[in-house]
């Protein structure tokens, strides 16, 4: 059996042999094999990587920080705006790259940040997650993301149910799926195993829950791609759920956010949203096979 600790310029393993008694392996010295010393790892600083997140610093313990990611972060930015909150007072910097804002909530202790992570490296990401975790201390903590309902993997329950929308889905360890009205009306849903977080989503969630993270365990909301189909009242009833942001002053029905076909994002998956440039009246994707 292969040593998979093993130099790939050693020789495979083989049988002791009579004729091999004076080089059975791990013994000998072969042409290609250079003995070394234990390797250490190489540290690379590189100032274009480092993270800044303006508007919010260690010092300050705030009630509320709602970070939303990708198309679901500027939603959350227009929902601000809608109710004449979201002004921005900082950035997220990547080096010199800004990849987010900093946004006030309804008080000095609620803030609210936007991140686009569709073009960042899997480091890059682990960074801002790192940062943003190092940088915010806050008693509350609500991600807002977004999901491809097309590749959810509904329960045998839900699917028994038959949805004529796809529903917002929620994911939170300290408040369970029967605290919210999961009837179609209220379209909202819990979600659950085998589906998963990835992103900065998924880091937040993970480090959260090492024990060796002081943060409290998020709440997250995850809206159905495209967000153009998604009635905005759906929004307030998730936001307004248990465990409700205090970051904005949502109330039922009282919304005025506007988010058209023309405000989403190209589709990288079937039922993420329409194709860039493509005609209004054809006829979208809606399965993964032809």
């Amino acid at each position: 059996m292969n040593d998979p600790l093993s130099p790939l310029t050693a020789p495979p393993p083989r049988y002791l042999l009579e004729s091999d008694s004076s080089d059975e392996e791990g013994q000998g010295t072969y042409p290609t094999y250079e003995q070394s010393g234990p390797s250490k790892p190489k540290i690379r600083l590189n100032n274009e990587s480092q993270v800044s997140i303006e508007g919010v610093d260690k010092v300050t313990n705030l009630e509320e920080v709602v970070i939303g990611i990708g198309q679901a972060g500027k939603y959350v930015s227009k929902l601000a705006e809608s109710q004449g909150q979201g002004l921005r007072i900082g950035n997220v910097k990547i080096g010199s790259k800004n990849i987010g804002g900093v946004l006030q909530g309804t008080t000095d202790g609620h803030k609210i940040i936007s991140l686009e992570e569709g073009e960042l490296s899997h480091e890059e990401s682990w960074e801002v997650v790192k940062v943003l975790i190092d940088t915010i201390k806050a008693r509350k903590w609500i991600i807002v993301t977004s999901y491809v309902p097309s590749m959810y993997i509904p329960s045998s329950s839900e699917r028994s149910q038959r949805l004529s929308e796809p529903p917002i889905r929620i994911l939170s360890p300290t408040a369970s799926t029967n605290d919210y009205k999961l009837s179609e009306v209220d379209g909202v849903r819990a979600f659950d195993a085998p589906n998963y977080l990835t992103g900065i989503a998924g880091g937040i969630v993970s480090l959260a829950s090492h024990p060796s993270t002081t943060i409290p365990s998020p709440k997250t909301i995850l809206l159905p791609l495209p967000l153009s189909s998604l009635a905005p009242s759906k929004v307030s009833a998730a936001l307004s759920g248990p465990g409700a942001s205090s970051a904005f002053s949502v109330r039922s029905g009282q919304s005025r956010i506007r988010w058209t076909e023309d405000d989403d994002e190209p589709y990288s998956a079937p039922g993420m949203g329409r194709v860039k440039g493509l005609k209004r009246g054809l006829e979208d994707i809606s399965s993964m096979y032809m």
